[in-house]
């Protein structure tokens, strides 16, 4: 198994990570404040720069008021077709 964070696999997260947020009309800046994470925080997940595991999945989710069930069975499409 290869490391994920360069992975195709990685790059469905990182998108899916980057559309919530835009869905929710949030900045990289404002989701961090919302978070209580540092402010390169999202910036460094959506680079690639940091990999995120899936309670920050879940938890970015709720911030962004999304449903991480449905955020994640979406991933597991996006991964069953790759």
């Amino acid at each position: 198994m290869k490391k994920t964070i360069h992975s195709e696999q990685g790059v469905l997260i990182r998108d899916a990570l980057r559309q919530v947020r835009e869905k929710a009309g949030l900045t990289q800046r404002e989701l961090c404040r919302i978070l209580g994470k540092e402010h390169t925080f999202i910036s460094k997940c959506e680079l690639g720069e940091r990999r995120i595991d899936i309670a920050e999945f879940y938890w970015i989710c709720k911030a962004c008021e999304a449903s991480p069930r449905k955020e994640v069975e979406k991933l597991i499409k996006a991964f069953d077709k790759l």
